[in-house]
């Protein structure tokens, strides 16, 4: 009777366990933080699927009177941001990474990659890319 108990016992951990692991996620739960639409901007960019959130950012290089809306992805975590943008007809893609810029397409955006992340931030309307 005792081995049939811990028999039994053991193979209900056992499927716990199992149906517990599966999910495909880090555990890490991803939440938009508010309604992206409210900004009431027009993205040129789709986000990255390869970020967890994105917003859009309403932007302007000051000295060379350059105006755009700028796709920013995010990492959940904040570890890592892709800004995505055109201003006079050319593409513009940098990444800033652990409070660095990290890649910048074209070697103009050094600057302004962080400004337009600490913009995105405190605007703080952020959608969760599907």
């Amino acid at each position: 009777m005792k081995r049939r108990l811990l028999a039994t016992v053991m193979v209900l951990a056992l499927a716990v366990a199992s149906l517990t692991a599966c999910g495909g996620s880090n555990g890490a739960k991803v939440e938009a933080t508010g309604d992206i639409n409210t900004l009431g901007l027009t993205a040129e960019f789709d986000p990255n699927s390869d970020y967890d959130l994105y917003t859009l950012v309403d932007y302007t290089i000051e000295d060379i009177g350059a105006e755009f809306v700028a796709t920013v992805s995010k990492k959940a975590d904040g570890s890592k941001y892709e800004i995505h943008c055109n201003f006079y007809g050319d593409e513009q893609l940098s990444v800033y990474e652990n409070g660095k810029v990290t890649e910048d397409k074209t070697g103009f955006m050094q600057t302004d990659t962080p400004l337009i992340v600490e913009a995105a931030e405190a605007q703080g309307i952020w959608a969760v890319i599907e």
